[in-house]
């Protein structure tokens, strides 16, 4: 009976140890997945941390890139920050005003003088709306006299030539100067029959078949930003993303051209396409 009774015991204390280790792996298992979860949580609050700042890049770059040289993003636009970021931004609008003429961005930071300080040189003309804009007048002062204008060429066509002394001279452009959608132009040159060494500002300004014209841009000497038309919005939609995961965060906001603030700030659902 007290062999028995040993047995017996022995196998009531296996049992338990068994029991015992069936309910520490059950444990161990919880906590394993508990932390496994944890730690792919974890990952996914990092990756869409990553991805709503990407988002939020995607916005200052292209405000950044509109003050600079008036590139309003018509198609998505993929740029890599490094080798796992990267932002698609696409916006809408831009220029500023109403008709042809908003759409316009003069760039005279490269001017320079040519020909005798006769010619203005390394100025560009750029188009940033989807539809073409066509000129057919342009304004032009300065304040060196005695001086005439002579002739204005634009992507080596001369759309004006005669001698205009008055400023500020009106040139008639006929036939008229077609600039495409997201097009710029080169001008050529802004010719006088005189140096333009030592003129404090020359400016020119477009006025398009629609009647809408733009402000006075400088032409010379260079500046240091290019001129864009104001009293417009610029809806900028920037999708963050990081490599290796299908998460992302979606953006926008919308720049006023005039005030140069960002407003209406959303995080979206949607992806920018």
């Amino acid at each position: 009976m007290q062999n028995f009774s040993r047995i017996n015991n022995r196998g009531f204390v296996l049992i338990a140890v068994i029991i015992l280790i069936i309910f520490v792996a059950i444990i161990v298992a919880g906590v394993a997945i508990f932390l496994n979860q944890r730690l792919v949580g974890y990952d996914a609050e990092q990756r869409i941390a990553r991805c709503r700042y990407n988002s939020q890049a995607g916005i200052n770059y292209a405000v950044y890139q509109y003050r600079q040289s008036g590139a309003t993003y018509a198609a998505p636009t993929t740029v890599n920050i490094d080798a796992n970021n990267s932002f698609v931004i696409t916006s809408t609008g831009g220029g500023g005003g109403s008709g042809a003429a908003g759409s316009l961005v003069f760039d005279a930071r490269s001017a320079a003088l040519a020909s005798g300080n006769r010619n203005i040189v390394n100025d560009t003309i750029q188009n940033t709306a989807g539809t073409s804009a066509t000129i057919n007048r342009i304004t032009v002062t300065w304040t060196k006299t005695p001086k005439s204008i002579t002739e204005f060429v634009i992507n080596g066509t001369t759309v004006w030539s005669g001698s205009i002394a008055t400023s500020p001279a009106v040139l008639t452009i006929s036939p008229t100067f077609a600039i495409p959608a997201s097009t710029t132009y080169p001008i050529t040159r802004v010719r006088f029959n005189s140096s333009v060494a030592g003129d404090s500002g020359v400016t020119v300004s477009f006025r398009c078949t629609d009647s809408s014209t733009t402000t006075p841009c400088t032409a010379y000497p260079a500046q240091v930003s290019t001129c864009v038309q104001s009293g417009g919005d610029l809806t900028i939609r920037s999708m963050g993303r990081t490599t290796g995961s299908t998460l992302y965060k979606t953006s926008q906001a919308t720049y006023n051209t005039t005030t140069r603030a960002v407003t209406a700030y959303v995080e979206q659902s949607t992806s920018v396409p």
